[in-house]
């Protein structure tokens, strides 16, 4: 074997292990938030690696709003957009990230055991169907996904039709700037040599950018137009997943079932509003408009909603209009 031949095996086993070392490594909790406690009708549930945070509702208001964050997000994506919701709001934590609120959590011990992989959109589908199935208490409920979570909207309709499209009640989806059926991201992740790279790099890239200064992500062109909640919220991407290891499962998760599944996934639920950014830096908007489009061919239910000064992040940047849209569905 020649010098350079042992010093490339050496340069790959110690990245392997560089790799494999920062993927499976649990990461401290660096963020947290406020959420009500049982006696102001909070509660916090755990089913698997999955934290359910619960705010009950006033009697007078029969709507409930289940609602699952994008990619490295975690549930305090939709605090401020719910805030003063007045009906039944579940939020649904991605797999095995870390539970931004504080208090006791509560085990859902009597729910089936999930058969997909941890980190995949299958794995969360099944646990968002069974939080609508067993915690969704209102008669007309929206189930809002943003980014990646509107992947999992999708995928919970897949594989439990009846929950979603019930005979007793009005269940809705919102999909912002979501993750469609054979639609992709946008730059060099899109194709498949940028995708093999930033796979085996990525736990690596993401342990640098929690040393990295605060202030970096604002030169990330998703931030443009930015806000005080949407910085303080995208400050947090590096910090929400306990592993990284599941993050890179989440990002391979996401191309694979974009590739896998087509437009027949919108006639799930019996109304969707698809809600575009104007410019999205993150997924490639022709695409996903042109999967949104073929469902509408599919589903007469589906509303394409285009909006202006936005970016990825709809709620964050127009809330007015989501509220909009889950107003609408008032009794």
């Amino acid at each position: 074997m020649s010098v350079f031949t042992t010093l490339m095996a050496l340069a790959v086993g110690i990245f392997l292990g560089c790799r494999y070392h920062f993927a499976n490594k649990v990461q401290p909790r660096r963020f947290t938030a406020d959420w009500p406690g049982r006696d102001e009708g909070g509660a916090l549930y755990c089913t698997g690696d999955t934290v359910i945070a619960v705010r009950t509702g006033s009697e007078d208001d029969s709507r409930t709003v289940v609602a699952f964050p994008g990619f490295l997000e975690d549930m305090r994506y939709f605090q401020a957009l719910y805030q003063d919701f007045t009906g039944q709001l579940i939020l649904v934590n991605n797999a095995d990230y870390h539970n931004p609120f504080d208090g006791d959590i509560t085990p859902l011990v009597d729910w089936s055991a999930n058969p997909y992989p941890l980190g995949t959109i299958e794995h969360d589908g099944f646990v968002l169907a069974q939080v609508v199935q067993q915690l969704a208490s209102g008669t007309q409920v929206t189930v809002h996904g943003h980014s990646r979570g509107g992947a999992v909207t999708l995928e919970a309709a897949r594989q439990f039709p009846a929950v979603m499209r019930p005979e007793e009640r009005a269940v809705s989806a919102i999909l912002e700037a979501a993750v469609l059926p054979q639609a992709r991201t946008v730059g060099p992740t899109s194709r498949p040599l940028g995708f093999t790279i930033a796979r085996w790099i990525f736990p690596l890239v993401m342990t640098l950018l929690r040393k990295a200064p605060p202030e970096r992500i604002l030169e990330n062109p998703m931030m443009r137009p930015t806000n005080p909640l949407k910085t303080a919220l995208c400050q947090s991407i590096f910090f929400t997943p306990r592993r990284y290891a599941t993050a890179v499962t989440n990002f391979v998760s996401i191309r694979r079932w974009q590739a896998e599944h087509t437009a027949v996934l919108f006639n799930g639920y019996a109304h969707i509003d698809v809600v575009i950014g104007e410019k999205d830096h993150v997924l490639d908007n022709p695409t996903m408009t042109a999967s949104a489009e073929q469902g509408a061919e599919q589903n007469a239910g589906l509303n394409i909603v285009h909006t202006q000064q936005t970016n990825h992040f709809v709620s964050l940047e127009q809330p007015a209009i989501i509220r909009a849209l889950v107003d609408s569905a008032k009794p």
